[in-house]
C-alpha cells in the first residue's frame, strides 16, 4: 500500500504543482488512521520540507495544501536559513563590499 500511496502522491503533485515540489517520505499515522506523504521542495540550498499530503486508509486523498501555502512555507524557511555575518570595516571600504556582497546592512 505504501508504494501505491507514494505513486498517487507523486502523480497529484506533478499534476497540481509541476516540478515545484516532489513526494518524500511516506508513513502511516495510526492515531489518525491516515497515510501521510511529506512534500519537499528542491532548492539551491538543499531539499526543504514544505508540507504533507494526507490519504485515508484506502488511499484516497483527503487533504492537500494549496500552491500558495507551499510557496509561503518555502519563502519563510528560505528566509530563516539565511546566514548572517557581521564584519567590521572602514567606511571607505563599504562601497566595494556592497558591490560584491548582496543584502548588506549597515549597523
Amino acid at each position: 500500500m505504501q508504494i501505491k500511496i507514494f505513486e498517487s502522491a507523486k502523480e497529484y503533485l506533478i499534476e497540481n504543482f509541476g516540478n515545484l515540489v516532489s513526494a518524500g517520505e511516506v508513513y502511516f499515522d495510526k492515531r489518525n488512521n491516515t497515510w501521510n506523504v511529506k512534500i519537499a521542495a528542491k532548492t539551491p540550498h538543499g531539499i526543504i520540507p514544505v508540507g504533507e499530503l494526507l490519504f485515508d486508509f484506502n488511499g484516497n486523498l483527503i487533504e492537500a495544501p494549496t500552491k500558495e501555502t507551499l510557496l509561503s512555507i518555502l519563502k519563510t524557511k528560505l528566509n530563516e536559513e539565511r546566514e548572517r555575518v557581521i564584519i567590521k570595516v572602514h567606511a571607505k571600504d563599504l562601497p566595494e563590499i556592497r558591490r560584491v556582497v548582496k543584502d548588506v546592512h549597515v549597523l
